[in-house]
C-alpha cells in the first residue's frame, strides 16, 4: 500500500484526495486507517510543575506588571508551571475541556522584557514535556491553551489570540473575556476551534495575520460557528507580529513613566455582538431599553450577556 495515495474523510474537510494515475489503474482499494488514540499526560505532572515561581522568568515578569495577587490568580487559572529545562523556563499546559492534559509547552522568557529568549543562532528556546520525558510513543493531539476554562466560566464570550503569554496577560488587562491561545499562527483552525462551536468567539490575530484568520472565520461560520475577527491591530502603525499584549504592556509602561502626558494610541475596540449593535441603535431612540436590560439581566439568543 502506497501511503502517498488516499482520501481524507475527517470532519475538518482538509480536502486531500490523491489516487494513482494511469489507464490500467481503474480499480483501487481504499483502506480506512483508524487514527491512533490521543495520548495524555498524568495530571500529577501539572501539580509538580506548579512551584519554584521565583525561578520562573515569565511569572516574575507578570508579577512586576500586575503585582502578587493578580499573578497568583493567573497561575491558578491557567495552571502555569516551572521547568528545569532551562533556568527560568515556563510550562504552558494544554488542558482540554474534559480536563485532560494534552501537551506541555516549555518556553524561556526574559525576566525584564517579557520577550522570548533566543540563542546565538536566533532560535527561540522551546521544548515540550513529552520530549524531555522521552515519550517516543506519545501521540500528540493539541488543543487551545486555556480550553479547560470554558467549563468554569459563566460567560460564553471567548477571545482568542496566538500566544500563550498574550492570553495570560490579556486575562488581566481585559478580564471580561475568557482568553485562549492557538499557540501558533496556524492554530486558528477547525481542529482546535471545534469545542467552541456553541460559543461567541472573537479572534484577535497578531498584526499581519488578519486576512488569514478572517478567511478561516468565514469558512467556520458556514459550519455553524459564531466567530468575528478584530481588525483593530491591522489598522494601526505597529510593526508586523505585534500582538495585543505588546500594545498594552507598552501603554502601561508609558503611563508609569509619563503619567501626565496623554498617549496617542487609540483604545482597543472590543467588537460588539450583532444583538448589541441592534440594542445601541434602539437605545439612541429610547434609552429606557438599557435600564430594562440591566434590571432583568437580559441576554441574547446565545445566552451571552448584553453589554450596555
Amino acid at each position: 500500500m502506497n501511503e502517498n495515495f488516499g482520501r481524507c474523510d475527517r470532519e475538518s474537510k482538509c480536502g486531500f484526495f490523491e489516487k494513482p494515475k494511469g489507464e490500467k489503474l481503474t480499480k483501487h482499494e481504499y483502506i480506512h486507517k483508524k487514527p491512533k488514540p490521543t495520548s495524555f499526560h498524568e495530571y500529577s505532572l501539572v501539580s509538580k510543575s506548579g512551584r519554584n515561581f521565583k525561578e520562573n522568568n515569565f511569572i516574575q515578569f507578570v508579577k512586576h506588571l500586575f503585582g502578587d495577587i493578580a499573578t497568583k490568580e493567573v497561575i491558578k487559572k491557567y495552571l502555569i508551571g516551572t521547568s528545569k529545562k532551562w533556568n527560568g523556563a515556563t510550562v504552558f499546559w494544554q488542558i482540554d475541556n474534559a480536563q485532560k492534559v494534552r501537551h506541555g509547552k516549555i518556553m524561556l522568557y526574559d525576566v525584564v522584557s517579557g520577550k522570548r529568549k533566543k540563542n546565538q543562532s536566533g532560535k527561540a528556546y522551546i521544548s515540550s514535556v513529552r520530549s524531555e520525558l522521552k515519550l517516543d510513543s506519545f501521540n500528540l493531539n493539541q488543543c487551545l491553551f486555556g480550553l479547560h476554562l470554558i467549563n468554569e466560566s459563566e460567560s460564553i464570550s471567548l477571545a482568542i489570540v496566538e500566544s500563550e503569554k498574550t492570553a495570560v496577560l490579556m486575562s488581566v488587562f481585559k478580564p471580561e473575556y475568557v482568553w485562549l491561545a492557538t499557540g501558533s499562527k496556524s492554530g486558528f483552525k477547525y481542529e482546535y476551534l471545534k469545542p467552541l462551536r456553541s460559543y461567541t468567539v472573537i479572534g484577535f490575530p497578531d498584526k499581519s495575520e488578519y486576512n488569514s484568520w478572517s478567511d478561516k472565520a468565514i469558512e467556520l461560520n458556514s459550519l455553524g460557528f459564531n466567530i468575528t475577527v478584530s481588525k483593530w491591530l491591522e489598522e494601526t502603525n505597529y510593526k508586523e507580529g505585534t500582538d495585543l499584549a505588546d500594545v498594552l504592556i507598552g501603554e502601561k509602561h508609558y503611563k508609569n513613566i509619563k503619567p501626565k502626558k496623554k498617549s496617542n494610541v487609540k483604545p482597543i475596540e472590543i467588537i460588539n455582538t450583532p444583538t448589541e449593535i441592534i440594542v445601541k441603535k434602539l437605545a439612541s431612540k429610547n434609552p429606557q431599553i438599557l435600564n430594562l436590560i440591566k434590571v432583568f439581566d437580559l441576554t441574547d439568543n446565545n445566552g451571552t450577556d448584553i453589554r450596555v
